[in-house]
């Protein structure tokens, strides 16, 4: 077996341990305990964490198309690697902030190069049609890892506060050796001149000229900020509605399962409903999903919170398959990295002030606020794409 047949598999084994994330579930904890954060401070240092990915991210798609996928995923991993060791010895704010930009350099260039990757080694075999399925088997992987390292999580913290950490680091040492075994696609690489005008060629045809690709990243860009937003509230959320700490992992190990679930649905649920169906779907349930957060006073009220990570799960296989149908062969990252920037850059924006806004009035007036917009803006992006992107595949 050739190393490009590998990759499909490879990639998964890399995204399972890629998403082990042992800190995510206790984060708010480690944070608002160990350095004293409030959540306004909290929130702000998650946006700024998103900065630093969305500065880099369209470019870091970019040198991925120019120096190779392999090579992007290996920088990436290894600038990863050492933003996990910072953040195993950080005891204060700065020193989180700068374990926090390393991490986001090395995420930006993983992003937009492990789908692109996938992609050009299905085609290459003549497999092109089969990326919804293994991307969705990637998101599966990624998402039960995800919940199998919340599980420990809150374990882990409790005999350390650093001890998540450091098995994060070991975890990708791992995922370093699983990128170096990546294989490289056979890609025909144009010979580009002034870099600065290919970039901002790519970004003039994505966002003004190509209606379909423009129509296929903001929705993609709508649904998962719908879905991402209340990831770093939701275990203060719990708590203060009187759930037990010790929920705090299991709950996130739950909201990983149903992402997988989602993902392992979402080629399915696209042969019986259509995407747009599908898609459709998905809008509902991130309306319902905040209703539910911003209504509920039950210990159990952070259920609703499951509605928003299913969605996550099953719009990303389908429009995913679209978006890399749609890109340029020669800048396909590059259009991935081009829709996370765009989702960075929105939560940067909102991530501060959603911070602010629960420190002053709680967490079920901003739900009801957010709740709101976030379904305006899945609504508007949804007939853009069922205006402007459906209407070439029912020509």
């Amino acid at each position: 077996m050739s190393s490009v047949q590998r990759n499909p598999w490879l990639i998964c084994a890399y995204y399972g341990v890629h998403s082990l994330m042992f800190p995510a579930a206790i984060f708010p904890l480690f944070w608002t305990r160990d350095i004293g954060m409030s959540v306004a401070t909290m929130m702000s240092v998650q946006a700024a964490f998103n900065l630093s990915i969305a500065l880099f991210e369209f470019p870091s798609g970019y040198i991925a198309d120019r120096l190779g996928h392999r090579r992007a995923l290996v920088l990436g991993s290894t600038s990863i690697l050492l933003g996990w060791f910072l953040y195993a010895i950080a005891h204060a704010l700065w020193s989180v902030i700068l374990a926090e930009l390393v991490l986001g350099v090395g995420f930006s260039l993983v992003s937009g190069a492990d789908s692109a990757l996938l992609y050009d080694s299905l085609r290459e075999q003549g497999k092109e049609h089969e990326f919804a399925r293994w991307y969705g088997r990637m998101r599966s992987i990624a998402q039960i890892a995800s919940g199998s390292g919340a599980l420990v999580a809150g374990f882990l913290y409790a005999r350390w506060s650093r001890l998540p950490f450091v098995i994060e680091v070991a975890a990708w040492v791992l995922a370093l050796g699983i990128a170096l075994r990546f294989g490289e696609t056979q890609r025909a690489q144009p010979k580009v001149e002034d870099h600065l005008g290919r970039m901002r060629s790519i970004v003039r045809d994505a966002l003004l000229e190509r209606a379909d690709l423009r129509a296929v990243l903001l929705l993609g860009v709508a649904l998962a900020l719908a879905a991402y937003l209340p990831t770093w509230l939701i275990a203060l959320y719990a708590t203060e509605s009187g759930a037990e700490v010790t929920w705090i992992g299991p709950m996130w190990a739950v909201a990983s399962f149903t992402t997988a679930l989602g993902a392992m649905l979402s080629e399915r649920a696209g042969r019986l409903l259509g995407m747009t169906g599908t898609l459709l779907a998905c809008v509902a349930l991130v309306a319902a999903g905040y209703l539910g957060l911003a209504i509920s006073h039950h210990a159990l009220g952070f259920a609703f919170y499951f509605l928003l990570t299913l969605v996550r799960g099953l719009h990303m296989p389908l429009l995913h398959h679209e978006e890399q149908r749609l890109a340029p062969d020669g800048d396909r990252a590059s259009c991935v990295s081009l829709r996370s920037f765009l989702f960075r850059f929105a939560f940067v924006l909102l991530a501060p002030v959603v911070g602010m806004g629960v420190d002053r009035y709680g967490h079920r007036p901003v739900l009801w606020v957010s709740g709101a917009l976030m379904a305006a803006l899945t609504i508007a992006a949804f007939c853009l794409f069922r205006a402007r992107a459906a209407r070439p595949q029912q020509a």
